[in-house]
């Protein structure tokens, strides 16, 4: 990730820097801490941006057509008839009987039962169930939801994933508190709750950033004075394997949310195991800002939380004014609205 680095003055949300970065044909990017270029970040007023409306097609002069062909050897046209179809008569069941012979019962035909149609049990469920590194695997079923929208909420923390065609999920979400309580919902308003105990959360530190839709925000680790694309750098495009965390070794960053739906709630989660931690040393934190066509020249918001031990150590919300659309492809670094987190030798 080769990148240029501007840091300015100002404040952003709640005490936020943004800084300006320029990305660069090769080679590796120099400190962000390092720059110097000022930009003015002063604006902090939330801008509402209209959603497209989407375009309307109309078809017209539709002509219907057949797969069979209209001549040749494998049209085989029916022939008429030559005579009136002839129907038989049924025998006279009476002419089988003895003379004097009693004549024979009607019997009543009785309608067939009908067969009873099975219908689907739309029921909507949720399950929870405690896993490594103080996460937790949740199981969604809604039968009658196949390919629809979920909207999860656990904590202060809301992300939106889709069904598959059974109208199941299954997703690993980290816990942000012990006593962790999850929520799924449905567009129509069905909805199901689950818990579970989440003891091992004491022994991490997390940092949850909430965006919604394409903001371009990303979330970076920097473990113990790693440089950008190194092993200890710890984001999207390097999230690492949960069971670094859970053997001390380091980090790992889990993505919420699917991105394809329409205003998608996003979340990314970095955890750290600051309790039983190999290795001392510090992890400086920061968010990056990609400028993107359908955010230059307006503002970008997000919320940062942060569990340390446990325990919730701070929850705010920030607004990131963009420059403007000829700096497309460009990056702002949004560095103090997170401390970073101080890992004691073992």
């Amino acid at each position: 990730m080769a990148r240029k680095v501007l840091i300015a003055a100002g404040a952003v949300g709640t005490a936020a820097v943004v800084g300006f970065l320029m990305q660069m044909g090769t080679g590796k990017a120099p400190n962000p801490l390092l720059a110097t270029a000022p930009v003015d970040t002063t604006a902090l007023a939330v801008v509402t941006i209209p959603e497209p409306e989407e375009p309307r097609v109309e078809l017209s002069d539709i002509t219907l057509t057949s797969s069979l062909p209209e001549t040749g050897p494998e049209r085989r046209p029916l022939a008429a008839p030559t005579s009136a179809p002839r129907l038989q008569a049924m025998p006279d069941p009476s002419g089988d009987r003895l003379p004097g012979a009693a004549p024979m019962p009607s019997v009543a035909t009785e309608p067939a039962p009908e067969t009873p149609v099975e219908t689907a049990d739309c029921g909507v469920t949720l399950g929870a169930e405690s896993s490594i590194a103080a996460l937790v695997t949740l199981t969604f079923d809604a039968p009658c939801a196949p390919y629809t929208a979920v909207t999860f909420t656990h904590d202060g923390m809301t992300f939106g994933e889709l069904t598959d065609s059974s109208g199941q999920l299954v997703i690993t979400v980290p816990a942000l508190s012990e006593d962790a309580r999850f929520t799924a919902a449905l567009p129509d308003g069905a909805q199901a709750e689950a818990t579970a105990e989440v003891g091992s959360l004491l022994f991490y530190d997390r940092i949850v950033l909430q965006t919604r839709g394409r903001s371009g925000l990303t979330l970076h680790a920097l473990e113990f004075g790693a440089d950008y694309d190194d092993p200890g750098h710890v984001w999207a495009g390097a999230p690492r394997d949960p069971s670094i965390a859970a053997r001390g070794e380091g980090g790992f960053l889990l993505m919420l949310g699917d991105p394809s739906l329409p205003d998608a709630e996003l979340a990314q989660v970095y955890s750290f195991p600051s309790a039983t931690a190999l290795h001392g040393g510090d992890v400086a934190l920061s968010v990056e800002a990609e400028v993107l066509r359908g955010t230059c020249g307006n503002e970008v918001g997000a919320t940062i939380s942060q569990i340390r031990s446990g325990a919730r150590a701070g929850r705010q919300q920030v607004s990131i004014p963009m420059p403007g659309c000829d700096a497309v492809g460009d990056f702002l670094l949004l560095k103090t609205p997170m401390n970073d987190l101080k890992i004691a030798s073992r």
